[in-house]
């Protein structure tokens, strides 16, 4: 039987042996939440390799008394969170969010969550400038090179770089601003059974 609150001062005091205990005995844990939520193998282990990276980093910000886990729950929580704002802002991450909702979790929070950011991003594509609306388009939608574009287009392949880049700052800022975060936090919640 471990125990996680000696584990967790360990950590904190920068004990390498009780870090690599608490990865081998909970990152399948933090696996299995995150690939219930992306439903992609890479996703999910690169989100594992960031939450135990951030639980070492900040490892004296550790509450013994309180455990790990509450810990690496919320930091895996607001790490999934940041990835759903980053993926709606790229093509092959919103394939995997926002499209492939698999049919055994739909739970209305979960659903609302996904809806209510792909329609963000909806909205924010809709009021970029025309030009800056069609570059943007045909890259992330449409999947085509800066050279292609340039070329449709008839403008020059730094002028393409640019609109892409002042087109996903705008998209990202405004997502930012209007998306919801406690429906997000709830949902995630529900998921891990808390609620």
């Amino acid at each position: 039987m471990i125990d996680w609150n000696t584990i967790t001062q360990r950590i904190a005091a920068g004990d390498t042996e009780a870090f690599r205990i608490c990865f081998d005995e909970l990152h399948q844990e933090v696996y299995g939440y995150a690939f219930h939520y992306f439903r992609s193998n890479t996703l999910a282990e690169d989100l594992v390799q960031e939450v135990f990276a951030k639980i070492w980093s900040h490892r004296w910000t550790l509450d013994p008394g309180q455990g790990i886990k509450p810990y690496l729950y919320r930091t895996a929580r607001n790490t999934i969170f940041s990835q759903l704002k980053r993926a709606a802002c790229d093509r092959q991450m919103r394939e995997y969010v926002f499209y492939r909702l698999p049919t055994q979790h739909n739970d209305a929070e979960e659903r609302y969550l996904h809806d209510e950011l792909l329609e963000l991003y909806k909205k924010a594509v809709t009021m970029l400038p025309p030009q800056r609306q069609l570059v943007y388009t045909m890259s992330r939608d449409e999947g085509l090179t800066h050279d292609q574009i340039a070329e449709q287009l008839t403008i020059s392949k730094n002028t393409v770089k640019d609109q892409i880049v002042k087109a996903s700052h705008f998209i990202r800022n405004y997502i930012h601003a209007h998306s919801r975060e406690y429906t997000a936090s709830l949902c995630l919640v529900t998921m891990m059974g808390l609620l």
